[in-house]
């Protein structure tokens, strides 16, 4: 079984190129908000085992 070729083209290599750059991006971003989500958490659960009142359980 042969594989098809891919168009070489300026125009298509571009065209790939902003697609992977924008995932990439993308990705990066995601995982940035899970960082500050988790830090937010990891921060009220050792507010409230301090005897604070966490914000997210008021």
């Amino acid at each position: 079984m042969t594989r098809e070729r891919e168009p070489s083209s300026k125009a298509y290599r571009q065209h790939r190129f902003e697609n992977t750059e924008r995932t990439a991006k993308e990705t990066i971003e995601a995982e940035q908000r899970a960082r500050k989500e988790k830090t937010k958490r990891l921060k009220a659960l050792r507010l409230s085992r301090e005897g604070g009142k966490a914000p997210a359980t008021e």
